[in-house]
């Protein structure tokens, strides 16, 4: 026992020490920020938005979008502070930078002073305020409005929402993002191998060139972030698409590819697939290789990300994002889209911990199903034990009835159940002839006589009662439904097979009777009269024994 709950001990330990290990391995280690809210209204909800202190009106609206179908606008405002607000409690940490972004438009006729605003509670129930960015927009052109904002500590409360410096004008936002680190910047630690390259787009096409006849252009009508992305249109074939050389890719180097992707046609399906590919040269061969595919979602920016290695000896490297063939949609196979936030890192070493952190993963897996093997085990083992304990307890060894002690047990309860005792029928049986048996065929036969009856009873009764062992060869039977008749009739068939020795049994029943039993049903009568019963029916069968003196 003590080996036992010491490999416990050992076990947990080891999970704990590994879990404690791998956690900082498994925290997000990218230099960018994560979206951990990404709102452009485009579901036709407010997505959890509400209206602050209830002071003012919101609406999705499509006249006025940045970018999708929808926006959120306020109207109606009957305090410069009231706008669209959101809770962000459950997504944000205390002493952590965050990233705030947001489009917003003026819907007044004049120009409108925007605040992004954040509001804290801690837990003393004290507010306080952080004004993050004020913008004053008009109402022909979309502004951006970016600030970041470390959280105070003890917040147990935090709201983004969106006020106007003076006045109550109607305004509008859209695609407002909520960006974190999974790491503090100055807690992230490249491999000295480690390289970077970007595209972001601001002002230049940054090498990229067109892949076949189609068009490429920088423009600011639409980015995932900062002010510009690379659109594509005018593809004259599904290959079509934007490409860019890449020298500085080694082969045989784990490399994580990813870019952000958009199309946004009217016509166009709702869904519609989008890959990141790879073309180069090997042993004076063109090959074409798909990073990664991923469906996206007609007018929201999508991230597509994988993981390529490019095999001993390619050369002349081209990357390109294009949109994928469609049999079912041709007339969608040319669309129009946007590209933006190209990044390839050297991934060797995420690969490695990946890869690490797999078969440690597998190793602690292995621990815990053993670990849990092993405590089922023991469990169905003691369950096991315990019910063996009970059945000892309950059961007569010899012919697996219940034996007296049960019996007696049963009578108390029924004693107190007057209604339980006018619904049962109580049989008592005897192994006829069982003193001639043990005495010409010996105790053995007897023995088996009395196995036989108990088998008989049990077979018979099976689980529309109970049968007990109350005595040596005297039994009793406790059921829902007169089984005398069936009984009897089985005895008949288990007399007829002669195994050595003379065999019968004799059946008495008793049960409530309103007529006899005037003041209700006495268990201890029932089991009286339907003994009495028995022995009736025993003197009847030695009447007509021929074998007996």
């Amino acid at each position: 026992m003590k080996k036992i709950r010491f490999s416990y001990f050992v076990s947990i330990v080891i999970t704990l020490l590994i879990c404690a290990l791998l956690s900082p391995v498994s925290a997000f280690a990218d230099d960018e920020y994560r979206a951990l809210i990404d709102t452009g209204f485009e579901s036709g909800e407010f997505d959890e938005w509400s209206s602050f202190g209830n002071k003012s009106e919101i609406i999705i609206t499509k006249d006025k979008v940045y970018s999708g179908f929808s926006a959120l606008k306020t109207q109606k405002r009957e305090e410069a502070w009231s706008g669209p607000a959101l809770n962000i409690t459950d997504i944000i940490t205390s002493g952590e930078e965050y990233l705030f972004r947001a489009y917003a438009i003026s819907d007044s006729a004049e120009e409108v002073s925007v605040m992004m605003t954040l509001k804290f509670v801690d837990a003393a129930g004290t507010e306080s305020y952080v004004n993050m960015s004020t913008t004053v927009v008009g109402k022909d052109k979309w502004v951006l409005m970016e600030s970041s904002a470390v959280i105070p500590e003890n917040v147990n409360d935090a709201i983004l929402y969106f006020e106007t410096a003076n006045g109550t004008d109607d305004f509008c936002i859209d695609d407002v993002s909520v960006y974190g680190y999974g790491k503090k910047k100055e807690e992230i630690v490249y491999e000295e191998n480690e390289s970077i390259l970007e595209f972001d787009f601001e002002g230049s096409t940054g090498g990229w060139i067109p892949r076949g006849e189609v068009q490429m252009e920088v423009t600011d009508s639409f980015s995932y972030s900062g002010n510009y992305s690379l659109y594509v249109s005018g593809k004259n074939e599904h290959w079509n698409a934007p490409m860019v050389r890449i020298a500085s890719v080694q082969p045989k180097v784990n490399y994580t590819y990813s870019a952000y992707v958009m199309y946004m046609e009217k016509n166009c399906p709702k869904n519609h697939s989008f890959s990141l590919r790879l073309q180069y040269n090997l042993n004076g061969e063109e090959i074409y290789s798909t990073i990664k595919s991923k469906e996206l979602q007609n007018g929201t920016w999508s991230k597509i990300s994988g993981d390529f290695m490019l095999p001993a000896n390619a050369t002349n490297l081209y990357f390109y994002v294009r949109a994928d063939d469609d049999n079912q949609q041709q007339d969608f196979e040319n669309l129009s889209f946007y590209v933006d936030n190209v990044k390839i890192v050297d991934s060797t070493a995420a690969l490695k911990i990946r890869r690490r952190n797999i078969a440690v993963f597998s190793v602690v897996g292995i621990i815990l199903l053993m670990c849990v093997f092993f405590l089922i085990r023991k469990f169905i083992k003691k369950n096991m034990e315990i019910k063996a304990a009970i059945r000892s307890a309950c059961i007569d060894s010899m012919t697996n009835a219940y034996n007296r002690n049960t019996y007696e047990e049963d009578i108390a309860e029924l004693e107190k159940d007057i209604e339980r005792c006018k619904k049962i029928f109580v049989t008592a049986c005897d192994v006829n002839f069982l003193k001639y048996i043990n005495d010409n065929y010996g105790h053995d036969s007897g023995d088996k006589a009395i196995i036989r009856c108990a088998a008989v009873l049990l077979r018979v009764v099976g689980k529309k009662g109970k049968v007990y062992r109350i005595g040596g060869d005297e039994f009793m039977c406790i059921t829902d439904n007169d089984m005398t008749d069936a009984i009897n009739v089985e005895f008949v068939r288990e007399s007829a097979d002669y195994k050595g020795y003379p065999f019968s049994a004799a059946v008495g029943t008793a049960y409530f009777d309103p007529f006899v039993d005037l003041s209700g049903p006495d268990i201890k009568v029932l089991v009286a009269r339907s003994d009495k019963a028995m022995y009736n029916h025993k003197v009847e069968i030695k009447k007509n024994a021929d074998f007996i003196d």
